[in-house]
């Protein structure tokens, strides 16, 4: 790399963390600045106001970890993480109808997000060569002749603002991020966005597990379009908690008062009320309704400053019922890295490179949290060709999954991200799904 070697990374989160990793393979110096002070165990913090809720590493996503911090999934697992069989340990209701349970290889490690972010940032910050500042607002962008050569930064301990160099910026701070705001600021254009927002609540609450336990590690229960627009998970966590997750359609809220909240599990289905009324509470009734799909088009400007990349939450959004971000952040992140390896030390242009090469990096869980929000909203508000025959295909798809077990592994495989999306239209499983539909006609 040039003289100056330090890469700057906007945001301490799960997405920061993934880039930061990275980038210490490519620079002497990682300086991830963070606007929290990050806590030195499992606990929750203010800028992150939905870590108190599921959240699901998917398949791709463990795969990326175990790759980029061997050894993590058993570090996970001493510290209570369960090892889940997305298949065989789940009690899953979709479209109505109970899923079968059968092996399919297809795992996750439950656990907390607090738990995963912690344990990320402890392997992150082992590394010599990174250094994590927290309390460090990111102000603005500091650029020069199309190059981004740092940013502005305010202090929360008083020591007031400086500005911090870098030969290379990404901002990883999620769906708060302000470099649309920034942008503008150095001459550049605001992007233009995609928003598919079905209007989905939610209401997070922890529970102990009751003794026995039932023989599943997960619960599902899916909403079913056009009418019953509730649903529910239960998700095992560290020591011995459930995290119990309710959720609304079309503005269909939860309520977070203890009655409100029991009676809105009970709509959601018998069987997930019981399982509720046998575990105790442990915490309080938490909702988050910011749950729009949101994809900043940065790979649409025209021009782009050099040595500055956004990645994971902060370009592209999704719906978080899906357990997509964490996943998707992460492969973004390798995607970088394997930019910065086959540049030679050369950086220069690989910024605009890799923002024109970014909806390759989501299209696969944009098209899977898309299409199963606009069977909400109507098929009339997809804007892409791909979106529309997503629209129409894969409600078929799903009321096959129940009667076909070929098509539910490869939907799990695709909804996981290890296969592509084309995969669900192969002749075999596209056969399936259109045998089953004119049978139901």
């Amino acid at each position: 790399m040039e003289q100056q070697t330090r890469a700057l990374v906007i945001g301490g989160s799960l997405a920061g963390l993934w880039t930061a990793r990275v980038l210490a393979d490519h620079f002497p110096q990682v300086t991830i600045l963070e606007r929290d002070y990050l806590p030195a165990d499992v606990a929750s913090r203010a800028g992150v106001p939905q870590d108190r809720h599921v959240h699901v590493l998917l398949e791709r996503g463990a795969q990326i970890m175990s790759q980029l911090f061997p050894g993590i999934t058993d570090e996970l697992q001493a510290a209570g993480a369960n090892r889940v069989d997305l298949t065989q340990d789940s009690r899953a209701k979709i479209r109505g109808q109970w899923l079968p349970q059968f092996q399919s290889g297809i795992v996750t490690y439950a656990c907390s997000r607090l738990l995963l972010e912690s344990i990320l940032r402890q392997r992150v910050m082992d590394l010599p060569n990174v250094q994590l500042c927290g309390g460090a607002q990111v102000q603005s962008l500091i650029e020069q002749d199309g190059v981004v050569q740092g940013v502005q930064v305010r202090r929360k301990d008083g020591r007031g603002e400086s500005v911090e160099t870098a030969a290379f910026v990404v901002d990883a701070s999620g769906r708060g991020s302000k470099l649309s705001d920034w942008l503008p600021q150095i001459g550049y254009d605001r992007p233009a966005e995609t928003v598919i927002d079905v209007r989905l609540g939610y209401a997070g609450r922890r529970y102990k597990i009751p003794d026995p336990a039932p023989a599943w590690d997960m619960m599902l229960i899916g909403a079913e379009p056009p009418h019953k627009s509730r649903a529910g998970l239960i998700y095992s966590e560290e020591n011995g908690i459930w995290m119990v997750m309710i959720a609304g359609i079309l503005g269909d809220y939860p309520p977070t008062d203890e009655a409100g909240f029991l009676a809105f599990a009970r709509e959601v289905d018998p069987e997930f009320h019981a399982a509720i009324e046998q575990a105790e509470p442990v915490s309080n009734i938490i909702g988050y309704r910011r749950t729009e799909n949101r994809f900043r088009r940065y790979d649409k400007l025209s021009r782009w400053p050099d040595r500055l990349v956004a990645l994971g939450d902060a370009v592209c959004g999704f719906n978080p019922v899906y357990g997509q971000g964490m996943t998707v952040a992460a492969m973004a992140a390798v995607e970088l890295g394997e930019m910065l390896a086959a540049s030679s030390g050369n950086i220069s242009g690989i910024a605009q490179s890799f923002q024109k090469k970014y909806p390759k990096i989501v299209e696969p869980a944009w098209l899977l949290a898309t299409s199963a929000d606009l069977e909400w909203l109507g098929n009339e508000e997809a804007t892409s060709l791909p979106e529309r025959l997503a629209g129409w295909y894969m409600p078929k798809l799903l009321d096959t999954i129940p009667v076909d077990r070929l098509v539910h592994k490869t939907f799990i495989q695709v909804q996981n991200l290890v296969v592509p999306p084309i995969s669900l239209f192969q002749p075999n499983i596209a056969w399936r799904v259109l045998r089953h539909h004119l049978r139901g006609r």
